[in-house]
């Protein structure tokens, strides 16, 4: 019941977040062709004194047109897109998880239903999760038939691979943000904490001499472009030791913030 009345509230806004990735996703890949002419064409990527944007702009701009549109695929419909709307998507749904049934007044009634705080929180929790998760791969896979259409091609397994970092990284935020909605009484408040969190590390990564300390880090195009290219297999994906296992890192931030959202719901106290 609790996971039925969740999917009612969200699933407009999850059909708002379904349609904004596709409707960025569509345009980024038909008018690749001219894109890419005109990437043929400039020099900038060649004077850019930042590498990481330098590393992009040579990517896309390979003579190679299968590898550049790869690469593009992996800026624009994941760097970009699911750093982008999918975080964006994932703090709206975990904002108002608890913090909305505070400022309702249903948190109290919502605890003392019978059934254990854990079940309360799955049951919130995982609408929101394939809320998240599903429009990432939707997307993804619907960019197969319109790069044909453009006589591209994206493949289909290392597509998958990168929607399935793509769907822990936002996991990571909703989580995270579940967490904060458990201990905050207002939405705003959740906003807050989560949005200037988001900002900072955004603002870490920007800045060259220590973006290895942003967790943007763990998502961006030097990950993702060696996924689509096909470079980076799945067991170097989820190894941490014998490979980078960036996608066990980001799942096991999940879990944690998962678990400390758990903690603090079970430590509430009923007034």
């Amino acid at each position: 019941m609790i996971a039925g009345k969740t999917l009612r509230e969200i699933r407009w806004m999850a059909l708002v977040y379904l349609l904004l990735l596709e409707g960025l996703a569509i345009p980024t890949i038909l008018l690749w062709p001219d894109i890419y002419a005109d990437l043929q064409r400039s020099t900038l990527f060649k004077n850019l004194g930042v590498d990481w944007l330098k590393r992009i702009g040579e990517a896309v701009s390979s003579k190679d047109t299968n590898v550049a549109y790869v690469n593009w695929a992996a800026v624009m419909l994941f760097f970009r897109s699911t750093n982008l709307v999918g975080i964006a998507a994932a703090v709206l749904l975990g904002t108002g998880m608890f913090a909305r049934e505070r400022e309702a007044q249903t948190f109290e009634f919502l605890l003392s239903r019978p059934v254990s705080r854990a079940a309360i929180l799955w049951q919130k929790f995982w609408p929101s999760a394939l809320a998240c998760v599903l429009p990432i791969y939707l997307v993804s896979l619907s960019a197969i038939p319109w790069s044909r259409h453009i006589d591209e091609n994206l493949p289909l397994g290392p597509l998958l691979l990168a929607s399935s970092h793509a769907a822990a990284f936002v996991l990571l935020f909703l989580s995270f943000t579940a967490w904060i909605s458990v201990q905050c009484r207002v939405q705003a408040h959740v906003a807050f904490w989560v949005g200037g969190l988001t900002v900072l590390q955004i603002g870490i990564y920007l800045t060259q001499r220590i973006r290895q300390y942003s967790i943007f880090r763990l998502a961006d195009f030097d990950w993702y472009g060696p996924i689509l290219a096909g470079n980076l297999r799945a067991e170097q994906m989820f190894d941490p030791v014998h490979g980078p296992g960036f996608t066990t890192y980001v799942l096991g931030g999940a879990l944690l913030c998962y678990g400390l959202a758990h903690r603090a719901l079970h430590r509430t106290q009923l007034a």
